[in-house]
């Protein structure tokens, strides 16, 4: 079970950086630290390590959203404000996702196919009704279709942390320090979260420090 973890965990990385086409199943190996021929044990070929890994991150990735999204009220404008903070919690946390969806997304495939129907298509959806909902109720006057919506909440929320190593450099003064830091991340969900909403719907966080 652990040299199955090591190696989907070092496949994420490798497909990441490279993409399908050009990831090496021996590079894969010896990042996970095993020989290939415990990698032919576990996965029958590179695509089944690819699924294997997709599925893997994904699973991440909703384990990070749950955690990340903070209780409260359920209405429209309130759920869309958290379920925005929770994505860029989550995805500072697993740039891989985004940089493997920007590797297939950009030509048709079996691979995309696949990606889309087993894992993109459902939360595309979930967008899409809390999306219609938040327009019902008059909390946006945005008047944008639910694609223009993911896709630009997607970008919003991702690409500080897939081109973090060009971020570092923008804004760094100090190399001993990591611009991309907790209270960074912060930022970026409240600000992304007024773009879409307007400025007046604090974070929880903001809220604890505002009462003390």
């Amino acid at each position: 079970m652990l040299t199955r973890r090591a190696l989907l965990d070092s496949a994420l990385h490798v497909f990441a950086a490279s993409g399908f086409e050009a990831a090496s199943t021996r590079t894969i190996a010896a990042g996970a630290g095993v020989r290939q021929s415990q990698l032919t044990y576990h996965f029958d070929s590179k695509d089944v390590l690819w699924r294997a890994a997709v599925d893997h991150l994904f699973g991440r990735f909703d384990h990070e959203l749950i955690a990340a999204i903070e209780p409260g009220p359920d209405d429209p404008a309130s759920l869309f404000a958290r379920s925005i903070r929770a994505l860029v919690r989550a995805v500072s946390r697993l740039p891989e996702l985004n940089r493997i969806m920007v590797h297939e997304a950009t030509g048709d495939s079996e691979r995309l196919a696949w990606i889309v129907e087993s894992h993109v298509r459902a939360r595309f959806e979930q967008l899409e009704t809390l999306w219609r909902a938040l327009r019902a109720s008059g909390a946006t006057t945005l008047d944008a279709e639910p694609v223009i919506i993911y896709y630009t909440i997607l970008g919003a929320a991702s690409l500080l942390y897939v081109n973090a190593a060009e971020a570092r450099r923008l804004v760094r003064s100090d190399p001993s320090h990591d611009v991309i830091d907790d209270a960074l991340i912060e930022a970026h969900a409240d600000t992304l979260v007024a773009m879409l909403l307007g400025p007046s719907r604090p974070s929880a966080r903001a809220r604890t420090v505002k009462r003390g």
